[in-house]
């Protein structure tokens, strides 16, 4: 199993009752992510893992659930992969 997909299944599964994958949603699931919500990972390896899964010729919604199509997926991971990357000053907040 790729490295990504465990970490992207848990941000899909977040998202997956949620009508637009967004700007303001990409805030709501970075905050989910600073805040420690979707594991223990290192900022780093987050952002890794979303590059990586970005760059992945596999389907990222392949076994996982998912009303969202997959370039909306890769759209929205793109999306929060520059929140998370981000500093205070560039992050968007939730209303």
């Amino acid at each position: 199993m790729d490295e990504w997909r465990g970490f992207t299944s848990k941000v899909l599964y977040c998202v997956q009752f949620s009508a637009e994958l967004d700007d303001i949603e990409a805030a709501r699931v970075g905050g989910l992510i600073a805040g420690g919500l979707l594991g223990d990972d290192p900022p780093a390896d987050r952002s890794r893992m979303l590059a990586q899964a970005l760059r992945s010729k596999e389907p990222i919604t392949e076994g996982d659930w998912q009303p969202h199509g997959e370039r909306e997926v890769r759209g929205f991971l793109m999306a929060l992969l520059t929140e998370i990357a981000g500093d205070d000053s560039t992050r968007r907040r939730p209303a």
